[in-house]
């Protein structure tokens, strides 16, 4: 999208993405009333213009894919919540709209974001490093954020959200702070994040990689960077850290029963989605969204009354689709997504569709989009990421 010479819309712009990460990191409520805000940029004709041009087939098929998806549902369930989520997940708009004012506003926008990136990561540095009574959370894999309510699953997707776009920075812009960033974000998320970051510096560290070598015109060398990154996972496991994360995942899964009793977070995962799947075989036509939470949360009371775990909606999205839209229509999610990853390929969005295939690979043991802060980070670094690589493409 076009730079707007104006310096008025160049400072509105940073102070906007300061704004969207403090509501992000801070205040739920800030990042709600500026993501109800991004819709009134389409009222600016000039960025209205810019923006439906550039991004008019990805807003097709997301107000149709939501449009079908939710007609189906209130068919079923026409009351009040069900209308309600149908505009929360009507909201990616909005946030497509944020991320077009951001990327059009200012050229500062990515070093800003990846170094206030890096100054929320601050706190947890800090808890490591000085507190003592966060040894046992370190030692099962766990970190104690202190940013986004606590939020570590989606705080280590904001971090890999910035880990992407530093790639993107240093591969596409050619700009060498990149590298730096790129090591930083890498190295919090494989020693202090959650899985998840695992996932997606492994996933990130592939494709840049290949495509760096690519554009150097070293295909040879492709050969012997996958070699290296089979041989990374042994080396990471000599990481003390690493190891007792990997070692109290086997745990659980090793002692299913204790695990369950301490709410581990597998545990809770696998019964609270094991008692989905066998809604969804039960009812095969769905039972919408409140009907689906209500059950779900009564199943679970019934089948493990002596669990402390009260879920509304299992710990993976496609569960979730199924159990409120039923078999059929709770494919037409996966059939948009698998039709997006497409295209983004065809395209050469190569960036944009391992972020895309990053957030559907979340979706396994998450409802990574059914939750605000999920929500927002899917589609706002899925249109930061399109926006940039769509200009260089």
């Amino acid at each position: 999208m076009e730079q707007p010479s104006s310096l008025y819309f160049r400072y509105t712009a940073l102070v906007l993405l300061v704004l969207l990460i403090a509501g992000l990191l801070f205040s739920r409520a800030l990042l709600s009333i500026l993501t109800g805000a991004g819709i009134l940029f389409l009222f600016i004709p000039a960025f209205r213009r810019d923006f439906i041009r550039v991004c008019k087939k990805p807003l097709l098929y997301t107000v149709a894919g939501i449009s079908l998806f939710y007609t189906w549902l209130l068919l079923r369930e026409p009351d009040m919540y069900t209308v309600q989520r149908f505009f929360f997940h009507l909201s990616s708009i909005s946030i497509l709209c944020l991320s077009g004012y951001l990327v059009a506003g200012t050229r500062w926008c990515i070093p800003v974001l990846l170094s206030l990136g890096v100054l929320s990561t601050l706190p947890s540095l800090y808890d490591m490093l000085l507190h003592e009574g966060l040894a046992t959370l370190y030692e099962k894999g766990q970190v104690a954020y202190t940013l986004m309510n606590g939020d570590h699953q989606r705080f280590t997707i904001w971090i890999s959200g910035c880990l992407a776009l530093a790639w993107y920075y240093g591969l596409m812009e050619h700009k060498r702070p990149a590298v730096y960033f790129i090591l930083y974000f890498s190295c919090f998320l494989l020693l202090l994040a959650v899985r998840t970051g695992w996932l997606f510096v492994l996933l990130i560290s592939l494709a840049g990689g290949i495509l760096f070598l690519l554009r150097q015109g070293k295909r040879k060398y492709v050969y012997w960077s996958l070699l290296l990154l089979l041989i990374l996972p042994a080396l990471f496991y000599t990481i003390p850290f690493a190891r007792k994360k990997i070692q109290y995942m086997q745990w659980e899964w090793r002692e299913q029963r204790a695990a369950e009793k301490l709410g581990g977070s597998d545990a809770v995962r696998r019964m609270v989605n094991e008692t989905a799947a066998a809604l969804i075989r039960e009812n095969p036509a769905g039972l919408g969204v409140a009907g689906a939470a209500a059950k779900l949360e009564e199943r679970i009371k019934t089948t493990y009354p002596d669990s402390r775990i009260n879920y509304q909606w299992p710990f993976n999205q496609y569960l979730q689709w199924g159990l409120t839209a039923g078999w059929v229509m709770g494919l037409v999610p996966v059939l948009l997504l698998l039709f997006l990853l497409y295209r983004l390929y065809n395209t050469r969005n190569y960036l944009t569709a391992v972020w895309v295939l990053f957030i559907a690979l979340t979706c396994l043991y998450e409802s990574t989009p059914e939750m605000q802060y999920g929500l927002f980070l899917s589609v706002f670094f899925t249109g930061m990421i399109y926006l940039y690589e769509r200009e260089v493409s």
